[in-house]
C-alpha cells in the first residue's frame, strides 16, 4: 500500500487532500449553526461598511468596531467545535503521512519561486490542493 502512494506521490496527496477536505467541511457544515454563521457573515459585512463611512467619527467607530468584535467572537465560537472533532484525527493522519512521504519531491517547477525553490514536498502539494477544494466543497455545499 505504502510503495503504491509513493510511486505517485502527486496523485496520491491530491487524492487524500480532497478526501480530507470533503470531510473537514461536511464537519463544518453539520456541526456549526450555518443559519446564524451566514447572520453573523452578513452584520459584519454591514457594519464593516458603516465603518468606512463614518472614519472621521471615533466615536461611532469604537461603537461599531465592539459590534462587530461582538460578532466575531460569536462566529469563532461555532467554529471551536468542528476543529475540536478534527483535530486529533487529522493530526494523526498527518503523522502517517509524514513518514510515507517525507524526503519525497511531489512537485518540481521548471523554475525556482521565492521562498519555496524548485519543488513542493506532500505538506505543500497538501497546503495547495486543499486550500483549492476547500474552497470548493465550501461554495457547492453553501457553508458559511
Amino acid at each position: 500500500m505504502i510503495e503504491a502512494l509513493q510511486q505517485n506521490p502527486g496523485i496520491s496527496i491530491l487524492g487524500i487532500s480532497i478526501l480530507l477536505s470533503l470531510i473537514i467541511t461536511l464537519v463544518y457544515k453539520f456541526a456549526t449553526d450555518q443559519v446564524l454563521m451566514k447572520e453573523v457573515k452578513n452584520d459584519m459585512k454591514k457594519y464593516q461598511a458603516q465603518m468606512k463611512e463614518h472614519r472621521g467619527d471615533t466615536e461611532k467607530m469604537m461603537e461599531l468596531s465592539n459590534k462587530v468584535n461582538k460578532l466575531n467572537m460569536k462566529y469563532l465560537s461555532q467554529t471551536m467545535k468542528p476543529m475540536l472533532i478534527t483535530m486529533l484525527p487529522f493530526l494523526a493522519i498527518f503523522a502517517g503521512l509524514r513518514s510515507v512521504f517525507e524526503g519525497i519531491k511531489v512537485i518540481v517547477f521548471p523554475f525556482s519561486l521565492p521562498l519555496l525553490g524548485t519543488s513542493l514536498g506532500w505538506l505543500g502539494t497538501y497546503i495547495l490542493c486543499s486550500m483549492v477544494f476547500t474552497g470548493l466543497f465550501r461554495k457547492a455545499l453553501k457553508v458559511a
